[in-house]
């Protein structure tokens, strides 16, 4: 595993949930000023309801989003460690070299 790759990945899911922190209420303000537009007659009703409707499934997105980021980061840290462990336990069953290639750019 690469963890500085999978740190990475989880920097760029960190980076759009905080793009992703006002979704929920850019949703709300984008669907009051269609609503308000579309008042004029002939009119479109129902525009509240559908926003307060939608705005659920954003704040879902948004809690979606953080844990993903959340997730990412957890894994990467736990390989990261899993990685160490194996290494030390492959080093510690021979007093030569076992692997004779670089794990996470150590050589053992």
């Amino acid at each position: 595993m690469n963890a500085t790759e999978a740190y990475a990945g989880g920097d760029a899911s960190l980076t759009a949930a905080s793009r992703l922190r006002d979704l929920a209420d850019d949703w709300t303000e984008a669907v009051e000023d269609v609503e308000t537009t579309m008042t004029h007659a002939p009119g479109v009703t129902g525009w509240g309801s559908f926003g307060t409707e939608q705005e659920t499934h954003m704040q879902d997105v948004q809690g979606h989003a953080r844990t993903l980021a959340t997730n990412i980061q957890a894994a990467a840290s736990e390989g990261e460690r899993t990685d160490s462990e194996a290494a030390w336990e492959y080093r510690s069953t021979s007093s030569s070299p076992i692997l004779g290639r670089a794990v996470n750019a150590q050589q053992f």
